[in-house]
């Protein structure tokens, strides 16, 4: 008993340390004083965190006592759990994650506290309690991102993080969390732009009859090189390569990655483009060679800006997942075309996720380099970023393991669209990718320098075999005998109930409790996709701007410490949310079949 008295003094003298500086990851959003709001989004955001500012002051920061309600804490290191204990006894903690490196710790804990009555505490606030026991901290980082897709993201908003003891798998977990942790509020959509998609989507497939990759393309397989090219600063030194073998290999192109192949005299057998600004048609417009862009096809997403369509020989196109316009389609149209995954975020993501899904197993990566070795070089030279806008300096937000190099500079969007590359072919391992790129390594594919590939046979009537393969993945016969605007029209009539029913879970909502089962309620009706395929599409639409919406409130809400300016500040939250969602609903069925505006 003595030990046991000694062991639970040591566990609250680190809690006591911990609430004199708890670690915490912060959401805050600030507005470039240059910038114009494009979107409602953005400016509703931004008058949350203003009137939080204005009331307490830029730099107020949330202080955490005893007794205060704590929405998630990640604990790293169970020990004999007195401290996740002492946690519990301290604060009214709705959620848990508990990782455990060492299941031995574990197993000892299960003898020295009562889990279930974590368990029964966390069930009656409307939360959970997790725990990982082995594993890495890659494992430990993705059990969290699951927590929050269950819970609610807006539980990201002071998202506690408590390491019990030290060793190298606890460091590596800590580390891991605040490098990625950015990840978790990254991804989300928000419903302005939904409503561009579905406007772009419902153009593309029937107003311009642009025939949908099916599902069966995959299978189609074929040997042929395919050759990915994107716009990274080493195209410049692959470009001969290209050039002498542009007949033995099939040349998808991605993006800004067109400008520098065709001024070097070489035409890509496909385009790739996945954007939906209005803003990608000028760019598409600045790469000029206006008679040669006719004799390309055009491989896009659903949701690109309908205009580009018109620059090449034939578009077709891809459904992204994830997207609304997709659902649509797959849902309530015919479900025989393909859902695009591991297609963004950038486009280079979408030629490898789409020729894959055309069936090709043999992948070389050219320009791919999701990363750079100086600031000032961080493109291909002969492209747009050099050639049509101000030269600029690209700044780097941390530092990856190179393809050729120790070590490359790159930033999070890059990282990211790395990251997704590597699911992609951790999905498809029977395909075969050889990185020539001289940037970022990319698990899962083959280094070779330009010089080091071997040579490649002649493609045989390459146009006449590309274009029966095109025919083949790709279908519009169905789509173009349907009014795919009517039919859309009558799946949105059953949204005004669910937004109804949305608004309606405020109503009682007096405290910082109350707003958290309102939230946790909401939640979880948007994501009860199983309630029929209204539903579902409903979600695909809503539930973006309701996780931005949420964790922005709770972020802010958490600053406040005099309970009655708390909850004044709740009540002029609820008012611009619900009048936000009930502009959205209006904004959808006003401008789903009008021409695209952005």
């Amino acid at each position: 008993m003595f030990i046991k008295k000694i062991l639970k003094l040591a566990s609250q003298a680190q809690i006591d340390l911990f609430i004199r500086n708890p670690v915490q990851f912060d959401y805050e959003v600030y507005q470039n004083k240059d910038h114009q709001s494009k979107y409602e989004h953005e400016r509703v955001i931004h008058r949350l965190f203003q009137k939080r500012r204005d009331e307490l002051g830029v730099y107020s920061q949330f202080q955490l006592k005893a007794g205060d309600s704590v929405n998630f804490i990640a604990i790293i290191g169970s020990g004999l759990g007195y401290h996740i204990e002492g946690l519990f006894e301290k604060f009214a903690i709705r959620s848990a994650y508990v990782y455990e490196p060492e299941p031995d710790c574990f197993y000892a804990m299960l003898h020295t506290i009562d889990i279930e009555k974590l368990l029964t505490d966390c069930q009656r606030r409307g939360g959970e309690i997790s725990f990982k026991i082995g594993g890495n901290e890659n494992e430990f980082v993705n059990e969290i991102y699951k927590s929050f897709k269950r819970q609610g993201f807006f539980n990201i908003a002071q998202m506690y993080q408590y390491r019990h003891y030290l060793s190298d798998k606890t460091t590596d977990a800590f580390k891991k969390i605040k490098e990625v942790a950015y990840r978790y509020q990254s991804g989300w959509g928000f419903c302005e732009d939904e409503i561009i998609g579905i406007s772009h989507t419902l153009t593309n497939i029937s107003a311009n009859k642009a025939a949908t990759l099916l599902q069966h393309a995959k299978f189609q397989v074929k040997e042929q090189p395919v050759f990915i090219i994107g716009n990274g600063p080493s195209l410049d030194e692959c470009l001969p390569f290209i050039k002498e073998n542009q007949n033995n290999a099939i040349i998808i192109s991605s993006g800004t990655s067109l400008k520098p192949l065709l001024n070097y005299g070489i035409k890509p057998d496909m385009h790739v483009e996945q954007e939906r600004p209005m803003s990608i048609y000028q760019w598409v417009k600045k790469v000029g060679h206006e008679e040669v862009l006719k004799e390309i096809p055009l491989i896009c997403l659903n949701t690109v800006y309908p205009g580009i369509l018109s620059l090449f020989k034939q578009p077709y196109v891809m459904l992204k997942t994830g997207d609304a316009g997709t659902s649509f389609i797959h849902d309530h149209i015919s479900d025989r075309y393909e859902e695009l995954f591991y297609c963004n975020p950038t486009v280079t993501n979408a030629s490898s996720a789409g020729a894959i899904a055309m069936g090709f197993k043999k992948l070389f990566l050219f320009g791919l380099d999701y990363g750079f070795k100086s600031q000032d070089e961080h493109h291909a030279k002969d492209s747009i970023y050099y050639k049509d806008i101000d030269h600029f300096k690209m700044h780097y937000d941390f530092k990856v393991p190179g393809n050729f190099v120790d070590e490359v500079l790159t930033i999070r969007t890059f990282d990211n669209s790395r990251g997704v590359l590597e699911m992609l072919l951790e999905q498809n391992r029977d395909v075969e990718c050889v990185n020539c790129s001289d940037g970022a390594r990319i698990l899962l594919t083959t280094p070779c320098r330009v010089d080091a590939l071997p040579a490649f046979p002649v493609i045989e009537n390459k146009v006449q075999l590309i274009s029966q393969h095109l025919a083949s993945c790709f279908d519009n016969d169905y789509t173009i005998k349907h009014d795919l605007f009517a039919e859309f029209s009558d799946v949105m009539a059953y949204f005004d109930g669910y937004i109804e029913t949305l608004l309606d879970m405020f109503n009682g909502v007096n405290n910082k409790e109350d707003l958290t089962q309102a939230f946790s309620a909401q939640y979880l009706f948007m994501n009860s996709v199983d309630a029929g395929k209204q539903r579902k599409l409903f979600h695909r639409f809503f539930c973006g701007s309701l996780n931005y919406l949420q964790t922005s409130i709770m972020s802010n809400l958490n600053n406040y410490h005099d309970e009655k300016a708390r909850n004044r500040f709740i009540q002029f939250c609820v008012k611009e949310m619900s009048d936000h969602f009930i502009w959205l609903l209006a904004d959808l069925k006003a401008h789903y079949n009008q021409p695209a505006r952005a």
